[in-house]
């Protein structure tokens, strides 16, 4: 029996297919079961045949129903999955919701996000406007991309990093992607892996080590210490095809590569003919000093590949990175991605251009570095009284630090205490490939997402979580 509701917004058409397609699936209507003929059903609804044969058509569309020659619509044969449906009673529905009270987080020390007002809303708003319709007058918005991204964000970009980083090439060799993880997508296709290795530093950043794994490539690692990698412990005559590192801020000891150890890695790469991945994630937030060369400014041999993003510097959601190649992987980049278009967002890319090139990105970056800066004071004079209980390690940039304590307690235990207080904190454990070597009294502690005014109670609130242990 068809029922129309007709108060809904739900169309009738749609009501007569819903319902008629449930009689199927219940087997209410069975295989070759005729259906009324649309005319007769139709006047027995009280609806225009057209509605009925809009509702016909549907379910021959989606294989509900087939049309017999001279007889009608006959229903087909359905399958059907085994699955069992398993009810959940009231019972069962409260006691889930009830089992374990929830905690509510006051402060949440990540480094994924940050405060809304850091993001330069006026200036996007204003370049967008502008933009729009500049790409709407050149018709530029209903047509596809150059694979490696725009050419006026590429040359601004380019004398950006040229005059911030020191990096030197040709336009030719930036590609511009969605993010840090498919920049290193691209990367795992374009390096001749085959069987051979890649070296990680440890700790490292997991997101990038989950790509590799993704794409099954055997992962060997190299520890770090207070002046980064450890160039001493580089395998020799080895298998090792590439080494993803984090040279101007190890992620996430904070560590800056000494100069030496920089170009001991750069001939290391070369007398081996391995690539060295260069993730410069944050290098521009440096608040006490200049911002560090890249390793690529000083790399004569195009052993290194560039990648940076836009993700710590403006916001994660506008998922935008970049790469820059050397000239051997540049080549196998344009012959096997020959067919594909940019997947990144046509206007954010002139968005961005624009704040490069009318120098607002810079003035940006500053007051980034300020507001970080005094954040991370903050916190520091906030658990001064307690310094003889903890070390905090920092070299001044980014948007997080390590915090390590002296006496020997578990990670879990300080994560759960001050959640209790209402304050989330992070484990480092998922930074280390070798989980054994991971410090279980350090915490990793983000300050991009809590204003300047809370900080002090958020330290007391985890002085008193971890009273215990100060």
């Amino acid at each position: 029996m068809i029922y129309l509701n007709r108060q809904s917004n739900e169309p009738l058409y749609a009501q007569i297919y819903d319902q008629i397609k449930e009689e199927i699936l219940t087997e209410a209507l069975k295989e070759d079961d005729l259906l009324t003929g649309s005319r007769a059903f139709a006047e027995i609804l009280g609806v225009g045949r057209n509605t009925v044969n809009t509702a016909y058509s549907q379910l021959i569309a989606e294989g509900y129903v087939h049309s017999a020659k001279g007889i009608g619509l006959r229903v087909k044969k359905v399958p059907r999955l085994s699955i069992k449906k398993e009810k959940i009673t009231k019972k069962q529905k409260s006691s889930s919701t009830t089992s374990s009270p929830s905690k509510t987080v006051v402060y949440d020390l990540t480094n994924s996000s940050q405060t809304s007002e850091l993001f330069p809303k006026k200036l996007w708003k204003r370049y967008t406007i502008d933009c729009l319709d500049f790409l709407a007058d050149e018709a530029r918005l209903s047509s596809y991309q150059d694979k490696q991204g725009e050419i006026y964000l590429r040359k601004n970009l380019l004398a950006y990093l040229a005059k911030t980083r020191g990096v030197h090439c040709d336009e030719s060799q930036l590609i511009l992607t969605c993010g840090l993880q498919q920049s290193l997508e691209y990367l795992c296709k374009l390096i001749p892996f085959e069987q051979d290795s890649l070296l990680m530093e440890d700790p490292g950043f997991d997101k990038a080590a989950a790509v590799f794994r993704t794409n099954k490539i055997p992962i060997r690692t190299i520890p770090v210490d207070d002046e980064g990698l450890i160039v001493s412990e580089l395998p020799e005559q080895t298998t090792v095809r590439a080494v993803y590192a984090t040279p101007s801020h190890q992620f996430p000891t904070g560590a800056t590569l000494s100069i030496d150890r920089r170009y001991k890695l750069l001939d290391w790469a070369e007398q081996n003919g391995s690539f060295i991945i260069e993730d410069d994630f944050d290098s521009e937030l440096r608040y006490y000093s200049k911002p560090i060369p890249a390793l690529q400014s000083i790399d004569e041999h195009d052993r290194v590949i560039y990648l940076g993003t836009f993700s710590k510097a403006l916001s994660p959601s506008i998922r935008m990175g970049y790469m820059i190649l050397p000239p051997q992987l540049l080549q196998r980049y344009l012959e096997m991605f020959e067919l594909y278009n940019s997947s990144v967002p046509l206007l954010n890319q002139y968005v961005i251009a624009r704040l490069i090139e009318t120098g607002h990105y810079e003035r940006h970056i500053r007051r980034l570095n300020h507001t970080f800066r005094k954040r991370l004071e903050a916190f520091t004079a906030e658990l001064a009284d307690v310094k003889d209980k903890i070390k905090i390690s920092s070299n001044g940039s980014g948007q997080y630090f390590l915090l390590t304590f002296t006496q020997e307690v578990q990670q879990k235990q300080l994560i759960n205490q001050a959640l209790k207080r209402g304050v989330k904190v992070y484990s480092t454990m998922q930074f280390w490939q070798e989980k054994a070597e991971c410090p279980p009294n350090t915490l990793f502690l983000g300050f991009s997402k809590i204003d300047l005014a809370d900080i002090p109670d958020c330290v007391a609130r985890l002085k008193q979580a971890w009273a215990e242990w100060l």
